[in-house]
């Protein structure tokens, strides 16, 4: 067989792992030891290999990823049957083991990080709540098999419009998205990953899509399978309520926002906690820490759902969370670019700009063209004049300071002033 990437990796399919030599022969015995390691630094720089051991003992492998395409190569049905392991939850230790690398948390901190001035906690998720509605709430229903598309989910969204010839479920199932994340953003600042929050979740995200409705938001009391995987979940429920209890308990613990949303996002669906809709409760989860920290969101909209949903087949059957780990950096990465742009509109103006707008206007041009500066102690003198209530003065005068400093010679208008009134201004 002639030498090269996919005739290696065809190999390792065959053979787990292998030494460089063993490669050689049972390949092609006539390459040179040079055209062999050429050809495994390419694989190892694509993460398609790996390396085990060193010196004379060194062998390669398939990599996570390449080794659980590898693996799911075989029918579901003929796969062996895989249990859930409590140990793979007990080995993650938070703030001590990291399922994303060092420099993995530290590029998604780069590309998420807001170059905005600092606003008051949970405000970055308050201004981009129109939109995470609609892109979250479509992307993760599509990843459920729903049919809308991303027009028709919003003007669902925004205007209660079901789009004519989809089942009644498709609807219901994304107005349970849209209430399920306006409660992360409207209690961002409160939410703390508790077991109560995660109840929550999922009872907004199941109304009326469970067979019996005090499911929602409860501990699962009876087997589940998952489909099209060999995987089988707990099934007694008071082993559940104690992992649960763990999962709590570390998601909690974990300090980095992109380390605590992977790891939402896994080991939700790998202990499916619930009777139904435990990825759907995983990917609006994995938004909070993200959202918390005001961070750009992971909408989804751009996962790949074959490497989402082979990723948790990978985790489901092998405890592999290499895909998944791929995919949901990869996903990060376009999400975020998406949400690097806040609208300049603010979501709701100051009672300043409407019930004072008269006041406001005539004491900014007493400002500029009389005083020449704008100062706290005179603006509260004439707010007293003008008979404005004591409990709303501080946030009068705080929006004519506001209005004051952002004076220039393209909105001075808006006080009916010229450019040239506020050559005097002092600074």
């Amino acid at each position: 067989m002639p030498l090269s990437e996919n005739a290696i990796l065809d190999f390792l399919k065959q053979h787990k792992s292998a030494r460089r030599d063993e490669i050689r022969r049972g390949l092609d015995a006539e390459a040179s030891e040079t055209t062999v390691w050429r050809h495994l630094k390419i694989l190892l720089a694509a993460r398609k290999i790996e390396v085990e051991g060193r010196g004379s003992a060194t062998r390669y492998r398939l990599a996570g990823a390449t080794s659980i395409r590898a693996y799911l190569t075989a029918p579901w049905n003929q796969r062996p049957v895989v249990r859930y392991k409590k140990s793979f939850l007990d080995a993650y230790v938070p703030n001590k083991t990291f399922y994303l690398s060092e420099s993995e948390r530290r590029a998604l901190q780069e590309i998420g990080a807001l170059n905005w001035p600092p606003m008051e906690a949970g405000t970055y998720a308050k201004r981009i709540l129109e939109r995470l509605l609609v892109d979250l709430s479509w992307a993760s229903s599509r990843m459920e098999g729903n049919t809308y598309n991303i027009l028709d989910t919003e003007r669902l969204i925004r205007f209660g419009e079901e789009a004519a010839g989809k089942e009644r479920k498709e609807a219901v199932m994304i107005l349970n998205h849209k209430d399920a994340i306006q409660y992360v953003v409207e209690n961002i600042t409160d939410i703390t990953l508790s077991r109560q929050d995660l109840f929550n979740l999922h009872a907004l995200l199941s109304t009326g899509l469970l067979i019996n409705p005090a499911m929602a938001g409860r501990l699962r009391e009876m087997a589940v399978d998952i489909a099209h995987s060999s995987y089988k979940p707990l099934d007694n429920k008071f082993e559940i309520e104690d992992e649960f209890e763990v999962l709590v308990y570390k998601a909690a613990e974990i300090q980095n926002p992109f380390e605590q949303s992977f790891f939402l996002l896994l080991h939700i669906p790998y202990l499916q906690p619930f009777d139904d809709v435990n990825k759907r409760t995983g990917r609006v989860a994995a938004n909070i820490p993200l959202l918390k920290a005001d961070l750009a969101p992971l909408s989804f909209v751009a996962m790949n759902d074959r490497d989402y949903i082979d990723g948790l087949l990978g985790v489901y059957e092998l405890n592999n969370i290499a895909l998944l780990r791929d995919a949901y950096i990869a996903a990060y990465r376009a999400s975020a670019e998406n949400y690097k742009t806040l609208r300049a509109e603010v979501a709701s103006p100051e009672k300043a700009a409407l019930a004072y707008r008269d006041f406001v206007k005539s004491v900014i041009r007493r400002c500029v063209l009389e005083w020449k500066a704008c100062s706290p102690d005179s603006v509260l003198r004439l707010a007293q004049e003008a008979g404005i209530p004591e409990n709303e003065r501080q946030a009068v005068i705080a929006y004519i300071l506001a209005e004051f400093a952002g004076l220039h010679e393209g909105n001075c208008i808006r006080y009916r002033l010229k450019p040239e009134d506020l050559e005097q201004l002092k600074g």
